[in-house]
């Protein structure tokens, strides 16, 4: 019973992986070329493209995880593993929170002195940030290095002693990413303040029209309220699939956990598709070509 629900487990994940490789790779491909073809000014394919890139590295490593944990669990190099995987994910939240950002930047409608501040200044704020970040994670894991967790003496019945003191840093180290899930929220709700005053102001002028602000406010405020449940999802399921890590090893409660956190990085790239008219053409378009080159 025990293998047949592992095995069911894995074939979601790998189905997560192609969705999510398929659909990070559709982004990667049109932000970039979108950057390229703009370069100044396009800052939101610069954001897309670092989110999707972000991503796709965040689903390998859930992959890779999965599949070698049970063979080099207390590898030194694989518990470096998890190093990287906490510096990807703080990244690929700081790339979400930029998106939020610039949704914020472009569709809010404020006209308050601070707002105006923060808006002209939202770039150099969030880079500081990030900066500040990388670089406090960097001490956390060169010291994690000088200072690696090590077994007692002479005692070979604790299990991984090492690997449970480092899965402990881990969830230690995944402290830092509250920082940008704190502006995410704050612009998120700037946003839901925006459209209900957007709604109130048009409300008697707009009657019998179509909002074309209010449409914008409510497609972003759908794509942001995905993305934070999926998020929470994530979160909820990370501490389960690293303590399940430490002695005793669970290998279904990491699986469960893992498959979980994988439609995080793989279905938000849909999301993102689907709610992105430019983007959804461009697959409609290539989708076309290549039917047609298969008939031929």
């Amino acid at each position: 019973m025990q293998v047949t629900v592992l095995g069911l487990l894995m074939v979601v994940a790998v189905a997560e992986f192609l969705i999510g490789l398929v659909g990070n790779g559709v982004l990667v491909v049109w932000s970039f070329v979108g950057w390229v073809r703009k370069f100044k000014g396009s800052s939101y394919n610069l954001i897309v493209l670092g989110l999707a890139g972000c991503r796709f590295l965040l689903q390998c490593l859930i992959m890779v995880d999965l599949i070698v944990f049970s063979i080099f669990q207390s590898s030194y190099w694989f518990l470096r593993l998890g190093d990287l995987w906490v510096v990807v994910s703080q990244a690929s939240l700081w790339f979400a929170t930029f998106l939020s950002l610039f949704y914020c930047k472009k569709i809010a409608t404020f006209e308050h002195p601070v707002y105006l501040w923060l808006k002209q200044r939202a770039y150099v704020l969030s880079a500081g940030c990030v900066l500040g970040c990388l670089l406090i994670n960097l001490l956390l894991v060169t010291q994690m290095g000088f200072n690696p967790c090590s077994a007692p003496p002479g005692n070979s019945s604790v299990a991984h002693p090492a690997a449970h003191c480092h899965y402990l840093y881990i969830l230690q180290l995944n402290a830092g990413s509250g920082l940008p899930f704190s502006v995410f929220l704050i612009s998120s709700g700037a946003l839901i303040v925006s459209l209900f005053r957007h709604h109130k102001k048009m409300k008697v002028h707009t009657a019998g029209r179509n909002d074309a602000q209010a449409t914008a406010h409510i497609r972003v405020l759908k794509s942001l309220v995905c993305f934070l449940v999926l998020y929470l999802v994530y979160v909820v399921a990370s501490p389960y699939s690293i303590t399940a890590k430490s002695s005793p090893v669970s290998l279904t409660t990491v699986l469960i956990s893992e498959t979980l956190m994988a439609a995080y990085p793989s279905l938000h790239s849909v999301i993102l598709i689907a709610g992105n008219p430019r983007v959804k053409q461009a697959c409609r378009s290539t989708l076309r070509r290549a039917v047609r080159a298969c008939r031929s």
